[in-house]
Parts: C-alpha cells; sequence; structure tokens
C-alpha cells in the first residue's frame, strides 16, 4: 500500500502525545515513513502542509486531540479548517477523555475531516487520567492510557495496514455514538462558555520569578508579561501554567471542579471507556 501516513496532535496534559507516539511506533514497525507535528508547540505548520499536498490520495491523516468540554481543542478544529480539500484522502481522528464524557469530539472531527474530502479509514477513543485532577488521590482515568489501551491502538493501525482500499472506511454516523438528547446538550455547550465557569488563576508576585517557564509550556501561547504572566483570549484552559510552575505562583482552587468532573462521569456512565472504529 502506497500510505503516506502523517500524525498530527495536540496534548496539553501528555496523554494524546502518549498515543500518537503509539501510532508512529506502529507505523514505523509497519515499514511506513512518518511525519509529525505536535500543535502545541511553536513549529511552522508549513513544511506539513507541504507534506499534506504532497501525499494526494496517499496521504493517510491521523490527528488527535484531548476532548475539552465535549468538544476537540481549538488548535485542532482550527487546522482541520485550513487544509486543502483532498478528495480521495483518508484520516483517522482520535481523542483522549478523562472519564467525564468523550463528548462529540470524534463525530466533529470527523464530519470537518469529511468536509475536507477526507475519507474516514477509523477512529478511537482512549480514556486518560483526567488533566484537571492531577492533586486527586484518585483521579478518574488514573492509570491510563494503559498497555492494553496501547495494543488496541496497535491493532487499529494493522488493521489499516490490511486495507486494500481505505475508502472502505467507517460511516461518520458510526462517531455519533451519544444519545440523540446528549448529543443535542453537547452541541450547546463550549469551551469559550466553559471558561466563565473555571477556577480563577491569581499571581503571587512575591514568589513569580518570571523565568517564563508558564509561557514555554502553554499550548496555546496564550500567555504574555507585562511583568507578570497575563492570560490571553486564546487560552484553553489547560492549567498546565498552575501544574508547571515552579514558584507555584500560579494559584487556583480546584477543590469544586472537581466535584463537577465527578458528578458528569456519574451522569454519562460512559462505556467503553476506550474503543477503535474500523
Amino acid at each position: 500500500m502506497a500510505l503516506k501516513p502523517v500524525i498530527i496532535y495536540c496534548s496539553p496534559a501528555g496523554t494524546t502525545r502518549h498515543v500518537a507516539d503509539v501510532f508512529e511506533d506502529s507505523l514505523k514497525r509497519s515499514g511506513f515513513d512518518v511525519f509529525v507535528l505536535d500543535l502545541g508547540t511553536r513549529q511552522n505548520h508549513d513544511p506539513v502542509l507541504s507534506k499534506i499536498k504532497e501525499a494526494d490520495q496517499d496521504l493517510c491523516l491521523f490527528i488527535g486531540s484531548p476532548v475539552y468540554v465535549s468538544h476537540a481543542l481549538p488548535p485542532v478544529m482550527n487546522f482541520i479548517s485550513n487544509l486543502p480539500e483532498l478528495n480521495g484522502a483518508s484520516a483517522v481522528p482520535f481523542v483522549t477523555w478523562g472519564g467525564a464524557s468523550s463528548g462529540i469530539a470524534l463525530y466533529e472531527m470527523g464530519k470537518a475531516l469529511k468536509e475536507k474530502g477526507f475519507d474516514l479509514a477509523g477512529a478511537a477513543k482512549v480514556i486518560a487520567v483526567h488533566c484537571m485532577m492531577w492533586r486527586s488521590d484518585n483521579p478518574l482515568g488514573q492509570g491510563r492510557p494503559n498497555s492494553e489501551d496501547d495494543n488496541m491502538i496497535q491493532n487499529l493501525v494493522s488493521q489499516i495496514c490490511e486495507k486494500t482500499d481505505l475508502k472502505q472506511g467507517i460511516d461518520l454516523s458510526v462517531l455519533a455514538y451519544q444519545t440523540k438528547a446528549a448529543h443535542a446538550e453537547m452541541e450547546k455547550v463550549s469551551l469559550e462558555k466553559a471558561k466563565g465557569h473555571m477556577p480563577k488563576r491569581e499571581i503571587d508576585e512575591n514568589l513569580c520569578t518570571q523565568c517564563n517557564i508558564c509561557s514555554d509550556v502553554c499550548p496555546a501561547d496564550a500567555i504574555s508579561f507585562s511583568p507578570y504572566p497575563e492570560f490571553g483570549s486564546q487560552c484553553i484552559s489547560c492549567f498546565n501554567c498552575v501544574k508547571q510552575c515552579p514558584e507555584q505562583a500560579i494559584i487556583a482552587d480546584l477543590s469544586q471542579l472537581e466535584g463537577r468532573i465527578r458528578q458528569r462521569s456519574e451522569q454519562f456512565k460512559e462505556q467503553p471507556l476506550s474503543c477503535i472504529y474500523i
């Protein structure tokens, strides 16, 4: 098969990167050269867009996002919207989710890719430790992704590589696995609306050394200094800045947020936790 795989992802907490790494390793062991782009870095997108255009119908785009507020992250959806139309190329959207709900992220990614002319060769959702529960002794998704999740992704790659025609893929409707009522409710929520309910971050100016680490670890390039950190409108509320500040100078109370996350998990009781669609 003249498959030309490209892997694109955004991974503030590292778990989507883990899944992308499994895809990359599996494809390389199958003999393919793989081009990878992490949207959370400040890499120039032009080289990967050139690779995508050159691959044309031989392209298989593996594109991944964590689920935030039922949706894929804006950098991922923006990347898809900026893709050229590639009728006959293939795509494999994948998401990680933290045990509350995987939302409609896979469906929306698949729909956006179909609108660009891609056939869906497969898809995957993978349970992961919830990125906002790093202070918890018992976070949702603890220990995930694990070896079973990795094996599942390896199996997906094997099945894709065995196909003689990637156009014989999955129908978009397969990714609309939430109930109609839940799907409709999830369409109404957004990360932008949810920001207003997220814990407020405060800067302890006595602790902040203006080291710029918070800016370095921000996948949305949303932090500027004047002279202390300020958060721009493109912030995706990943709280990497809080987690990784070496001085603990960025303060946020997450205690009430954890309760809301667990309540949503109980509301949906989503199963299976990890799944491939092929």
